[in-house]
């Protein structure tokens, strides 16, 4: 059993195997997986650092641009005219990424304005008066704002060697927004590049690998061909010893394997031929044993049929002889003589019953024993049985009990048979039960006849209760046993039961006596 769960399991495994994926496929599969989070996370690092470079640049340019306009919108903030601020606008908005310029007063008044108006907009919202930084940088997802202070320097001094004395004056700021469009494209660009050569490249890596890769697994596959050709045809085949180190020591133990395996089938082959050989030589003297045992157990059943027919005319002569010698003492008044003759009766009548037993075995063996089937009331086999056992129940002070709960009914059954059968079990029972009850009862069921016979006698050994319908076999045995008999009487019994398809069996425990039990159909 445990051998076909481990063929079963090697051949769900060997499926699973077909189904997966090959060892190149794999490879690859894992090679460019690692190649693309590389390129991810180059393409992020890379897109990253050059966004973080360029914002800087632009940022710085914004603040330059902002402080030349400061500088150049001095008179402008003074005068508060946008006439004088035309040409530093028109300088500012000639810059690329600048979106929008223009100037605002220290009270919020913004004049000069020039370009995109969400930048006036979003300068509108200043609160400039408490605005004391002199450069001002915001952003928003679109533009970063820049605003740098307009100051007003005036130096005063009374000669060369004196300190000069500064004083300076914040007029407004010079206001600018600049557009990140630039540097969104410009990331746009850098990521575009980077994924093109990427791909470009994993298209390379994933051709020149998967080469390179079906170079070196072209001679494990090769050897894993000749594997599956041998498992599947159950042939030998030896594998090509090629490619690298390892492949090669697989190649080497493989045909090894297969060597190994060659030689085991040639010994088993061997043996198998000398086995089938061994076997039709003891076929043949089995078969001429066979026939030898069965001519002579035929021979042996015709001897004993013949002989215990021969046995039984003179044993009743003899017997015949003895009761006229026992009539005669007993009329002449020799009392102890025809004593002596009721033994030699009784003796006889054993004898004679033990003859009957063999008959009734050899013919059984010989196949000779038939169905005498005759029309018979059951009240009368049960007086038949009563009459014949009556004898036996004196012998160890026993009583005869009978429950019939079938009734009469006509029955069409070997009577005969039936009732050697019935005298059978109740001489057993009377012989091995002492002051004791021996009870016959008599069921009727589903077309069956039951007869149990009951005693309370010594009972059967557990040990003993399988084989106790055998041939020659008895409770007791040895030179000792008490009780005599040729252990022919439950085998016979059975043989009987067998030929009119009853079936008998008994039920007992040891020390509370037994009980033996017919079924017989009738229907």
């Amino acid at each position: 059993m445990n051998d076909v769960q481990e063929h079963s399991k090697l051949r769900a495994a060997v499926g699973r195997t077909k189904d997966s994926l090959s060892i190149r496929r794999q490879l690859l599969a894992y090679i460019v997986a690692g190649v693309f989070i590389l390129l991810v996370l180059f393409s992020i690092t890379i897109s990253w650092l050059a966004g973080k470079e360029t914002s800087e640049l632009t940022v710085n340019n914004a603040q330059q641009v902002a402080r030349a306009l400061a500088q150049q919108s001095v008179l402008a903030l003074l005068t508060e005219s946008e006439e004088n601020a035309d040409t530093a606008l028109d300088q500012v908005m000639s810059f690329p990424d600048v979106a929008g310029a223009g100037l605002v007063t220290l009270e919020g008044e913004i004049f000069g304005w020039r370009g995109d108006a969400r930048g006036e907009n979003y300068f509108r919202k200043f609160n400039w008066q408490e605005t004391r930084n002199y450069l001002i940088l915001e952003e928003d997802d679109d533009n970063w704002f820049v605003a740098s202070a307009v100051i007003l320097t005036d130096n005063e001094g009374d000669s060369e060697t004196e300190l000069f004395e500064s004083t300076e004056e914040k007029l407004g700021y010079a206001i600018l927004s600049f557009s990140k469009e630039t540097l969104t494209q410009i990331n746009r660009d850098i990521i575009l590049t980077i994924a093109i050569t990427g791909g470009i490249a994993v298209i390379g890596l994933i051709l020149i690998v998967g080469g390179a890769i079906q170079r070196q697994l072209t001679p494990l596959q090769a050897l894993s061909e000749v594997m599956s050709h041998n498992h599947e045809t159950g042939e030998h085949r030896l594998a090509k010893v090629h490619g690298a180190k390892e492949i090669e020591q697989m190649a080497n133990s493989f045909n090894a394997m297969m060597l190994t395996l060659d030689e085991q089938d040639e010994r088993l082959r061997n043996q198998r031929d000398q086995l089938e050989a061994e076997v039709k030589i003891r076929t043949a003297e089995l078969t001429v044993a066979r026939d030898a045992a069965l001519t002579s157990s035929r021979h042996k059943s015709e001897f004993l049929a013949n002989m215990t027919h021969e046995l039984r005319t003179p044993i009743q002569s003899i017997i015949g002889y003895v009761d006229l010698a026992k009539e005669e003492a007993e009329n002449e008044g020799q009392f102890d003589m025809a004593s002596d003759l009721d033994k030699v009766t009784r003796n006889a009548d054993r004898l004679l019953g033990m003859i009957n037993c063999l008959l009734d075995l050899s013919k059984i063996e010989a196949g000779r024993m038939e169905l005498n089937l005759s029309s018979t009331y059951l009240k009368d086999l049960l007086q038949n049985l009563a009459e014949a056992t009556a004898p036996l129940f004196p012998r160890n002070n026993n009583k005869y009990l009978l429950d019939n709960h079938a009734g009469n009914p006509i029955l069409r059954i070997d009577s005969e048979k039936v009732l050697q059968v019935l005298i059978n079990l109740v001489s057993n029972a009377c012989k091995f039960t002492e002051n004791g009850t021996v009870t016959l009862r008599v069921e009727s069921h589903s077309g069956h006849l039951i007869f149990n016979v009951i005693d309370t006698g010594m009972g059967i050994p557990a040990n003993q209760l399988a084989r106790i319908f055998d041939q020659f076999q008895q409770v007791e045995s040895g030179d000792t046993r008490r009780y005599g008999g040729t252990g022919l009487g439950l085998a016979i019994s059975k043989q009987f039961c067998e030929l009119m398809a009853a079936k008998i069996k008994v039920e007992s425990i040891e020390g509370q006596g037994s009980c033996f039990t017919v079924k017989l159909p009738i229907s």
